[in-house]
């Protein structure tokens, strides 16, 4: 991992709301700088569902895209830090959206 791609991991916060996962990345693939941040609804998903989860992912993919943003085909170092980005977001906003729905399992229990 390089050095960006370890900044934006460090920078991917992910904060579980009752009905929205939030999370930010650097706006440029450049060098990290500003930071980009996303908010994903949840409240409209029945997390509990195959369906909800697989609608979830999607919104998560597009939102990191989104954060991630594109580098030039000419840019290979740039394209290897978005795809890096993207999969680290990804990575994050997934892991966070799978405890979000396990408080709210263990809450609903109650």
């Amino acid at each position: 991992m390089t050095a960006r791609s370890a900044f934006a991991a460090s920078l991917v916060s992910l904060v579980a709301a009752a009905s929205a996962l939030t999370f930010a990345a650097p706006v440029s693939a450049a060098m990290p700088g500003p930071v980009a941040v996303a908010t994903v609804s949840t409240a409209d998903l029945d997390l509990s569902s195959a369906h909800g989860q697989a609608l979830l992912k999607a919104r998560l993919q597009r939102a990191a895209a989104d954060v991630c943003g594109d580098a030039s085909s000419a840019d290979p170092a740039g394209k290897r830090w978005v795809k890096q980005c993207r999969a680290d977001s990804m990575g994050k906003a997934w892991e966070q959206a799978q405890a979000q729905r396990a408080t709210a399992n263990r809450v609903a229990a109650r």
